[in-house]
């Protein structure tokens, strides 16, 4: 049984109608390692109604946050200076660099919330600022402020230096300077809590001393204390969030305590996750290190991530690297398909396994029928030559690689080809780049051997008696080098001066395929008179 459908029963268990959480500080660029959250939010949601159940997915942004430090790419230059003074700051009050957002969160959040429905990711939107300014939050706010000192005792059981006996869980939002990180709250009557402006470790403070109405926004509850008063006021029954809430004492351990004794509400089932990296590096919006939802649209399909998230259990770590990588992703994606519509056999573990995994990747429905793929790999040659869709569409069917393609089949390679041609030029290695040389490069001819002449010779009169596919064609070039007693990379070599003038090149099958065969069989001719 798939993990999600695992969360699914145990859940079910517990009642027919389930929340499921998920949400990030948005506080930088909002890349792929955050969609751990909501990607498995929304899968768990759809494995609950496939089961009977009822569920309903949300993505909160916690955009009432102070900014800690600033995010790349304001963290750069001129605008490095102009954003130190909102340190403190909540992000919904900080100005956007761009004026075509509304505001520093909208500059980061809106390219991912607008990109969700790309993915068939279908869940509701909340901002923190909206609920704690519309007053929503008051009673829970409420409640923490009347048990205080039961909060302090939980939180202390894990601390090494306890909290101040006047300590309140609640940050107040300072009237003068703006700032939600620099302030102290020692005391409260009413709908107001008295706060100092003092300062922290990474924002000085204005000291001015004031109250802040709780009931209007003026403030939040730390977030030790905020989570599990969401848990409370949205009613949530399963959060997914990644392993550093997860660790003995961590935030879910207190959250847990303090939404029994404080706010009397049984917390969440967890789903915690390990991180993704980037090319080995641990993805950071303060770094830079990302990769978003927009970016993956532009060289990779929508289902490739949600298989990416989906094939392996959530505590596995991820690793995401958008150049060769990218490929076998594509290879283990197609395969997958085909092991679904029985077209590869792989053992009925696997093929159970395989079967879920694949209906978790697709955005909505999965297809009836098979699904006519072009290998990524094929496409990424083919997009350095085409040059329209009909002529694209005639060298896909003529290399076999589209047999009788209906409307859909040509709408989907369509797609990859558009992706493979931003993936070379941004991604794919040097040798996966190529420039078919006008003329015959004179070095070629210099350089070629007899043995590699007899070689291309046979080529082009193997080319132009039949026709091959890109796999058997590239299983020729093998065979045939073996026939006349030239090592394979010689021949392989010879291929690529004669084409491009240099000595290697994408797959010589697939880069054969593609081109137009009567320039293939005359440049081969041409390289051995």
């Amino acid at each position: 049984m798939h993990w999600v459908d695992r969360v699914a029963k145990t859940l079910l268990k517990r009642g027919k109608n389930h929340v499921i959480a998920s949400g990030i500080s948005v506080s930088g660029h909002i890349h792929i390692g955050h969609c751990n959250d909501v990607f498995i939010a929304d899968g768990v949601r759809r494995a609950l109604e496939e089961l009977g159940g009822e569920g309903e997915a949300f993505w909160y942004a916690d955009d009432f946050d102070p900014m800690r430090r600033i995010p790349w790419p304001l963290n750069e230059g001129e605008l490095a200076e102009r954003y130190k003074q909102y340190l403190g700051v909540p992000y919904i009050d900080i100005p956007s660099p761009d004026p075509k957002y509304k505001n520093f969160v909208d500059y980061f959040a809106r390219p991912f919330i607008e990109s969700l429905d790309d993915f068939g990711v279908d869940v509701k939107v909340y901002s923190g600022a909206e609920i704690y300014r519309s007053g929503e939050m008051a009673g829970p706010i409420r409640i923490a402020l009347e048990k205080a000192d039961k909060i302090r005792a939980i939180l202390n059981r894990y601390r090494s230096k306890s909290l101040p006996e006047d300590w309140l869980p609640y940050d107040a939002l300072c009237e003068r300077c703006g700032k939600l990180a620099t302030t102290r709250s020692y005391s409260w009557h009413d709908n107001y809590v008295s706060y100092r402006c003092e300062g922290s470790d990474y924002a000085a403070g204005c000291g001015y001393e004031g109250e802040a109405d709780f009931t209007k926004g003026q403030g939040k509850l730390t977030w030790r204390v905020e989570w599990p008063a969401r848990w409370k006021l949205l009613g949530v029954t399963c959060e997914p969030f990644g392993k550093d809430h997860a660790v003995v004492g961590g935030s879910y351990d207190t959250g847990k305590l303090i939404a029994k004794q404080v706010f009397g509400y049984k917390a969440p089932y967890p789903v915690p996750y390990e991180w993704v990296s980037l090319g080995g590096m641990q993805m950071s919006s303060s770094k830079g290190v990302v990769f978003t939802l927009p970016q993956w649209l532009e060289i990779a399909e929508p289902e490739l991530l949600r298989y990416f998230i989906f094939r392996s259990k959530p505590m596995k770590a991820k690793e995401f690297d958008p150049g060769l990588a990218l490929l076998d992703l594509y290879d283990e994606y197609d395969l997958m398909e085909q092991v679904y519509f029985g077209m590869v056999e792989a053992g009925a573990r696997k093929e159970e396994q395989f079967r879920r995994i694949y209906q978790l990747s697709q955005l909505h429905e999965t297809p009836k029928q098979p699904v006519q793929r072009v290998p990524f790999r094929f496409a990424a040659v083919l997009s350095q030559v085409m040059r329209d869709e009909k002529q694209t569409i005639k060298v896909l069917t003529s290399r076999g690689m589209l047999t009788d393609p209906s409307e859909f089949d040509i709408k989907l390679a369509l797609r990859r080809l558009r992706c493979a041609q931003n993936w070379v030029p941004k991604h794919a290695p040097a040798r996966l780049r190529f420039k078919v040389a006008e003329t015959l490069p004179a070095e070629a001819a210099r350089r070629l051997t007899q043995k590699q002449k007899q070689g291309l010779t046979q080529l082009a009169a193997d080319i132009s008696s039949r026709d091959f596919t890109p796999v058997e064609l590239h299983n020729h070039i093998y065979q045939l080098a073996q026939k006349i007693g030239l090592k394979v990379p010689e021949l392989f070599k010879a291929i690529y001066l004669v084409l491009l003038g240099r000595e290697s090149g994408p797959r010589a099958g697939s880069f054969i395929s593609v081109l137009d065969k009567e320039f293939v069989i005359s440049r081969l001719k041409e390289a051995t008179f």
